[in-house]
């Protein structure tokens, strides 16, 4: 019996070890087609990310477009010689059907907002006053501001010479503040105050003081030495009315507008759950050559197309 069992261990072994063998190839089978699933399916994924992004930068440079047209359209109602079609720079909304998209443009005179580099300090106290009710923030904000101008025109003064201070436009030698955003990373000045302040300011009037036809209620609200009854007349009288206006508050309004105007482009394409803005600054009848000259532009953002309704 023993002996028996000694002439078959060596057949029991062999099939021991071909099925040991068989398992390990199954085993190995099993991982190539395993790798073989992942990879597939990462090339799928790939593939899509690849067709999304694709997508993606297409719809964007159609996006793109649509606000250079709307700049196009802004530009031309701007300078149209029909009065009937101008449009003022007072901040209305204007809404254009083109190549398949909304378009929504609001055009606003830069000399009716308040200019961080040149306007008067009593005009900015002024307005500060109305927009926090407060003549202490005011104060201490209006300072922040005409600090600024004074470090830059410190700073310009020591960096020039006398032929350089000579031959300098006097228009470019103390610009305290860039673009209206740069108030907001100034010391001093808090986020909510800048947010609410940042609609009414520029960086772009031609002298500082306010065209009142275009201004918004909050500016005119600002300006010094003009009441309730002088605000109605500008609305809603004859041109004779602005002229007591001017009169009566010479040192803070200008019966000239722009030249200087920011225009404000939403897109909006039907399949799109976004729309595209982007802020353009122009200044229009500087050059007989062209009819507007690109000041600034500010980057694309895009927000949720219900947003915007």
């Amino acid at each position: 019996m023993e002996r028996g069992e000694a002439q078959n261990s060596p057949a029991r072994d062999a099939a021991l070890n071909g099925g040991r063998e068989a398992g390990f190839v199954l085993l190995v089978v099993l991982w190539v087609l395993t790798s073989a699933v992942i990879l597939v399916a990462s090339f799928n994924a790939a593939a899509r990310s690849g067709a999304s992004s694709a997508i993606s930068e297409i719809g964007l440079t159609k996006s793109e477009a649509l606000l250079d047209a709307g700049l196009e359209f802004a530009a031309a109602h701007l300078i149209d010689e029909d009065e009937k079609r101008r449009w003022p720079g007072n901040g209305a909304s204007h809404s254009i059907a083109f190549a398949g998209a909304e378009l929504e443009i609001t055009v606003q005179d830069a000399s009716s907002l308040i200019d961080l580099n040149k306007s008067d300090e009593k005009l900015l106290r002024s307005f500060f006053t109305k927009l926090t009710n407060s003549t202490e923030k005011a104060a201490l904000y209006t300072k922040v501001i005409l600090g600024a101008r004074d470090a830059a025109s410190g700073e310009k003064k020591t960096h020039r010479d006398k032929a350089d201070d000579d031959n300098e436009d006097s228009s470019t030698s103390h610009i305290a503040f860039i673009d209206v955003g740069q108030l907001g990373r100034t010391q001093g000045i808090p986020r909510d105050v800048f947010e609410q302040a940042a609609p009414f300011l520029t960086v772009f009037s031609r002298d500082g003081m306010i065209y009142p036809l275009s201004a918004p209620m909050t500016v005119l609200e600002a300006i010094p030495d003009i009441s309730r009854a002088d605000i109605e007349k500008i609305k809603y009288a004859d041109k004779s009315a602005f002229a007591d206006l001017m009169q009566k508050s010479q040192s803070y309004v200008t019966e000239e507008s722009g030249p200087a105007y920011v225009v404000t482009v939403r897109a909006h394409r039907p399949d799109d759950t976004y729309s595209a803005v982007r802020t353009f600054v122009i200044a229009t009848g500087l050059d007989p050559r062209a009819p507007y000259r690109l000041l600034a532009k500010l980057p694309t953002t895009s927000m949720a197309a219900e947003k915007t309704r």
